[in-house]
């Protein structure tokens, strides 16, 4: 029940009992005036106004715009616009004629304080007037984006040895490519841009330290269209540990394994041969103290038909403590194993997708001869004294095999696919249980890439796999929610503990203010200059980069127009009527209500005389 009617139903009351008091009374005088009309009119009288003088009834209220320029505005769309009401134009937005500029959309509120609603053309809002902008109504008119990087995912932080990969998107750029260049200048890797304008481009930790990659974009012409620093810190770190659970022998998991060995991987394997006998490493006990041990476990259906009761509760009880489990389906499932995949948050049923299917070209780098001449070769970089066309697969020439597929319709609950095929279908998918992670992975026969001469995309499927499902090391250690990190822009690092300080490149010690929410200790933090600066955080430390003002432009007009995006969405979930009208004045209803008041009770006393 809401205030309005839980203030009606007791301003009722209290007429209503009223009433009963007077008619009572009524009955024991035995005389009936015109001052005893009076009075019995005025009870509801007096609470229809107490009523309104404390909801009074909304009035429309005259919309005046605010029309707001931002960077990448044009002309004509300030000419489009000049009569939708007051124009101002932001820090950001070009040089326009006749247009008045203010530092911040505070000081543009402040000046036009009438202002109801809010017009912003041009890339959008900043991070610094996005706050000012809530609860507003906002109408946003985008320029076109500029030709590009507008997307980048790049991680913070690597381990040494480990293979990472940048991902993102070029904005109008048919027939480019992007390539990766080493802190050395070398090219370590390259990948041609899809018909979105999507990239995917792998990476390898060779050194410890802070290390500068950096993202180059060229046109169909070969012309460099961007250049963007990637830093990224490498440390040094022990290997996964991986138990691997096997049914049987066979060449997908003979090549996995030699793939993790050579990935330096702490592996240790049990294969089952039938008859109660197993052969690879000495036998490990499926229990909490031993899978405590582990940082993923890799089986397939047969060995987890073989757990058994018992061995299965301590397997998922170390997934919710923060174990990793890939499970690999390589035949039919049974009605009663589907149903355990159901408890664990895995929806498995049959599917109508072809048995055999291709992976998407982006998983590839390299063409058959050059992947032949070795990983190592690559690694070395090899790869950076070789064509341009000898570094890209492109789908219409793929001599990539076809892999089996069980035909399963996999649906996890709150999770994320972990690998599709050429057609966009899902080919492994995760979720998180607990604090640890489950995948399903219903692909066979990967180890044909190695027999088709692409042994790197073979290592680059498991690889991510593998970093996406294995136990999060460092869980402790602090992060940052803010990936665009600019000057004068806030940023958030979560995971902190009191005491945290951020060091900035000229040496200058910052301590953090730090706010709990839940289980999350957050604080916000304002660079005030580029370059590497250092996140403090009790024992452990976090590097980070902070990007030049004028660095990488279209990447930050992507990104404030999506979160402008975002302010619009939220305004229209607002309802109409509450963005169109607003309370009246309440003194009149006030003064109504204080006169009926003053004329019931004088009336009372009389008539009581």
């Amino acid at each position: 029940m809401s205030m309005h009617a839980m203030v009606a139903l007791l301003l009722g009351l209290g007429v209503l009992l009223a009433l009963l008091r007077l008619v009572r009374l009524l009955r024991r005088s035995g005389t009936a005036t015109r001052n005893w009309t009076l009075v019995l009119l005025l009870q509801p009288a007096v609470a229809v106004l107490l009523f309104f003088s404390l909801f009074p009834p909304p009035i429309a209220r005259r919309v005046d715009r605010l029309v707001l320029a931002t960077a990448g505005t044009t002309p004509a769309q300030v000419s489009a616009h000049a009569d939708d009401g007051t124009v101002f134009a932001l820090p950001e937005a070009p040089a326009l004629a006749g247009i008045a500029r203010v530092p911040d959309l505070g000081t543009a509120l402040r000046r036009h304080p009438q202002a109801t609603q809010l017009i912003v053309l041009g890339q959008g809002l900043a991070t610094r007037d996005r706050d000012a902008a809530r609860g507003l109504p906002l109408q946003f008119v985008p320029a076109a984006l500029p030709r590009g990087l507008i997307e980048l995912q790049s991680p913070p932080r690597a381990t040494l040895g480990a293979r990472w990969q940048v991902s993102g998107s070029v904005n109008a750029l048919p027939g480019g490519a992007v390539e990766l260049l080493d802190p050395a200048g070398r090219r370590a890797g390259r990948a041609a841009l899809a018909k979105d304008g999507r990239f995917v481009v792998p990476g390898q930790a060779r050194a410890p330290g802070r290390a500068r990659f950096e993202l180059r974009v060229r046109d169909a012409r070969g012309k460099t269209i961007e250049q963007v620093p990637l830093p990224i810190q490498i440390e040094d770190g022990s290997p996964a540990r991986v138990l691997v659970l096997a049914g049987g022998p066979g060449p997908e998991l003979k090549y996995l394994r030699r793939w993790a060995v050579d990935a330096g991987l702490s592996l240790h394997t049990q294969i089952s041969v039938g008859a109660g006998l197993r052969i690879g490493d000495p036998p490990v006990a499926i229990d909490a103290a031993s899978l405590r041990n582990f940082d993923l476990v890799i089986l397939d259906e047969r060995a987890w038909r073989d757990l058994g009761g018992a061995r299965k509760a301590a397997l998922r009880e170390a997934l919710r403590d923060g174990l990793g489990v890939l499970l690999r389906i390589t035949g039919p499932l049974s009605p009663g194993e589907r149903r355990e995949l159901q408890t664990l948050g895995f929806t498995v049923e049959p599917g109508q997708d072809p048995p055999t299917t291709r992976l998407p070209p982006s998983l590839f780098d390299a063409s058959p001869s050059v992947a032949m001449a070795g990983q190592a070769q690559l690694d070395a970089g090899a790869a950076s004294t070789l064509s341009d066309d000898a570094l890209v697969l492109k789908a219409e020439d793929s001599t990539t095999p076809t892999f089996p597929r069980q035909p399963l319709r996999v649906l996890a609950r709150d999770g994320s696919t972990l690998l599709r095929d050429h057609a966009g279908r899902p080919l492994a998918a995760w979720r998180n249980e607990g604090q640890g992670r489950m995948a399903l992975w219903w692909l066979g026969d990967t180890y044909q890439l190695v027999l088709s001469g692409q042994a790197p995309a073979h290592g680059r499927l498991w690889s991510q796999a593998f970093m996406t499902v294995a136990r999060a090391r460092g869980a402790d250690r602090p992060w940052l929610q803010t990936q665009d990190r600019r000057p004068h822009q806030r940023l958030v690092a979560c995971g902190l503990v009191d005491g945290a300080t951020v060091h900035s490149p000229d040496g200058q010690r910052t301590r953090l203010l730090i706010e709990k929410k839940g289980d999350a200790a957050c604080a916000a933090y304002w660079p005030t200059q580029a370059g590497w600066h250092v996140l403090r955080n009790q024992d452990a430390q976090l590097g980070f980069a902070v990007r030049a003002p004028g660095e990488a432009p279209s990447l930050r007009a992507q990104a404030d127009r999506e979160a402008t995006q975002q302010l619009v969405l939220a305004a229209t979930s607002t309802p109409t009527s509450a963005r169109s009208a607003q309370p009246g004045p309440r003194l009149p209803w006030f003064l109504a209500w204080l006169l009926a008041s003053a004329a019931l009770w004088w009336l009372e006393r009389r008539w009581l005389r």
